[in-house]
């Protein structure tokens, strides 16, 4: 398995210019020809070919999002599964398989958390290699290989207690009277997707389950709809809004959350090598022994 990136794409040359065939022309018209060669040698010489120019790149990485010789792991900040710390070094369960798996593999690796739709972007346009967990949408096909499973996760309501105490639900119908939070760029069940469409349901996005939370206690949405672990972690370091918000009983989904790697990157290529090492983690305990990890983080 190659241990650096993909080289880098060779710049464009000027091409060299077209050979023109002159037929024997009349002896009446050589003068006239002999200007005219004259005259395209000078125009050449006082306009001399120029090497193309560089399309603008949106979505280009900056300086420090380059790979330095190791594969580029990238994530948002989603506690227990990615924590910044304050000197900046990340950790929690996802990071912690990443670096498992790659330590196994002998490959050099290099994780990141940034905002999630520039996670997406970069996993697309393959400046980065692969997110360490993430759900599986057929929209990500596209842009991404999966791992086999790695862990499951579940999604929940979650209400604001002096507005909707005691909230239950039972059928989609049901959420019909409330305005629903949801984040930007995060997958749901088709399911639910499919009775939003149906019922009208109200539906809002906000870019983080933050951001949703804070819309929750201000009154600005009634129910949010987040994976459970990442609203505990959240909820855990907020007593204030912990002591407002609650969960309902009957959970949204249970899905399996992967790893994942760009189509672009060569670690797609391998992806049978991998798939056979997070295999051995699963047999030999280490996969649950990471994960079990996720409860204490999140408490």
């Amino acid at each position: 398995m190659p241990s650096s990136p993909l080289p880098s794409r060779h710049q464009s040359r000027c091409p060299r210019p077209a050979c023109i065939l002159l037929l024997r022309p009349a002896r009446s018209v050589l003068p006239l020809l002999t200007t005219l060669a004259i005259l395209t040698v000078l125009t050449m010489l006082a306009f001399p070919c120029a090497a193309p120019a560089q399309a603008h790149d949106s979505a280009a990485p900056l300086a420090n999002d380059t790979r330095n010789d190791a594969f580029l792991l990238v994530n948002t900040v989603y506690p227990p599964y990615t924590v910044v710390l304050d000197g900046g070094s990340v950790k929690g369960t996802a990071t912690a398989l990443a670096e498992e798996l790659f330590r196994r593999l002998s490959l050099p690796v290099r994780q990141r958390l940034l905002p999630w739709n520039r996670v997406l972007r970069m996993m697309e346009d393959g400046t980065a290699d692969g997110v360490s967990m993430l759900a599986h949408a057929a929209e990500r096909e596209e842009a991404m290989v999966f791992s086999v499973p790695v862990a499951e996760a579940h999604q929940s309501f979650y209400y604001a207690r002096p507005a909707h105490n005691g909230f239950a639900w039972q059928r989609y119908e049901d959420l019909r009277p409330y305005r629903i939070g949801l984040v930007q760029g995060y997958t749901y069940s088709p399911e639910f997707l499919a009775a939003v469409e149906r019922l009208h349901l109200s539906v809002e996005y906000a870019p983080s389950d933050e951001s949703n939370f804070a819309k929750l206690r201000s009154g600005r949405v009634d129910l949010c709809l987040s994976n459970d672990l990442v609203a505990e972690a959240y909820l855990l370091n907020q007593p204030d809004l912990r002591a407002a918000v609650g969960k309902a009983e009957r959970p949204v989904r249970s899905y399996p959350l992967y790893m994942a790697f760009s189509r672009r990157s060569p670690l797609a290529g391998h992806l049978p090598e991998i798939d056979a090492e997070i295999e051995r983690m699963r047999v030999d305990g280490t996969l649950r022994r990471i994960l079990a990890q996720e409860a204490g983080l999140a408490r």
